[in-house]
């Protein structure tokens, strides 16, 4: 099974202005936003990102947290923020983790968790939302939603 990684890589949104990192600040859930949507949801997607040309699996990593993380930047305005998270499979029988990758010649295959922040009323319309917002910036990649909660 997958997990989520600790540390991730944000990708800014050059239509709304950048957040210091709401999962540690406090948000009054009775307010609204500057949108005028009350609440906000964040959705998880899971997705394989395919790199060619890459020598070693940290290198396919690299390359491909860098090249999704260029495509959603310019991600719409219900859109706060986007993070990339490489996911990681733990080996049942002696409980150590790794990336999720596959290297062959090389060609890689990299397992990545988007964490959306976006301005929803509710979990459905937030699941729409982002993939409205971040599907047509990643043609052809399937995703498969994860996870909706309300934002911290």
């Amino acid at each position: 099974m997958a997990e989520q990684r600790t540390n991730s890589t944000p990708a800014t949104n050059a239509n709304s202005p950048v957040r210091s990192d709401s999962r540690h600040s406090e948000r009054n859930p009775e307010s609204s936003d500057e949108n005028g949507v009350a609440g906000g949801y964040t959705v998880v997607f899971s997705l394989g990102w395919v790199v060619r040309g890459a020598e070693t699996g940290q290198d396919a990593i690299n390359i491909a947290v860098s090249e999704v993380g260029k495509r959603v930047s310019s991600t719409g305005g219900q859109i706060r923020s986007v993070d990339i998270n490489v996911q990681q499979i733990g080996c049942n029988s002696c409980g150590i983790g790794s990336d999720a990758l596959l290297l062959v010649s090389e060609t890689a295959l990299i397992g990545l968790f988007l964490e959306v922040d976006v301005d929803a009323e509710d979990p459905a319309t937030a699941e729409k939302v982002a993939r409205r917002e971040i599907g047509p910036h990643l043609h052809n990649t399937p995703l498969s939603s994860v996870e909706v909660a309300p934002a911290d």
